[in-house]
């Protein structure tokens, strides 16, 4: 059995001037778990809530790549919407080389109304959005060489993104059919209100 960390660091409100702290204090946290033997952290990304919670996973993932040596270093989850798939590519795979091979790519659609809200993305659009965004990061870590994508949200020409990732898995986000059964609508988190 193995052991792993699963959030992130938050401050409260009224703490935002030791918010440095409270992240050095979550770094040494999760220091301290690696030397007692767990085996990996998975850092949320939320963004919008007030809350000071994570919001630039990869940054703080590739801070801890550097940190540690041997825990694994997981994304619980990127949503795909919010990011530029071909930067996401460059900055995940960056993040694989230097951490010698150790991220956990976990990704999602997204599920709160306040970050679609946020980043002026209607909710109906998360499947197409989230799909065309799997499409371009499969062929970025796979393809040799350059190539070219045209969706029906983002365009790239004659392109070539870092992709010498050191994990070098054929398909990083198993059967397609997985991917489809993990996205579908009823198997997505219901939140009340």
């Amino acid at each position: 059995m193995r052991f792993g960390l699963f959030g992130g660091a938050r401050t409260e409100i009224g703490e935002q001037a030791s918010d440095s702290q409270i992240y050095t204090d979550y770094v040494d946290y999760i220091c301290e778990a690696e030397a007692l033997g767990f085996h990996s952290v998975f850092l949320v990304e939320h963004h919008f809530t007030g809350f000071g919670q994570i919001s630039a996973t990869l940054s703080f993932l590739t801070y801890l790549a550097a940190k540690t040596s041997k825990m694994r270093l997981g994304t619980a989850v990127l949503v795909l919407l919010w990011h530029n798939p071909a930067l996401l590519a460059e900055q995940a795979a960056t993040l694989d080389l230097l951490s010698g091979g150790r991220l956990d790519f976990g990704i999602g659609k997204g599920y709160r109304w306040g970050e679609f809200h946020g980043f002026c993305i209607p909710m109906e659009e998360a499947g197409e959005r989230y799909d065309e965004a799997v499409v371009f990061l499969r062929k970025a870590w796979t393809t040799n060489g350059r190539f070219s994508h045209h969706g029906k949200r983002w365009h790239y020409e004659d392109i070539a993104p870092l992709d010498r990732r050191l994990q070098r898995r054929l398909n990083p986000f198993g059967s397609r059919e997985r991917v489809q059964s993990a996205a579908r609508p009823e198997r997505q988190p219901r939140t009340c209100r």
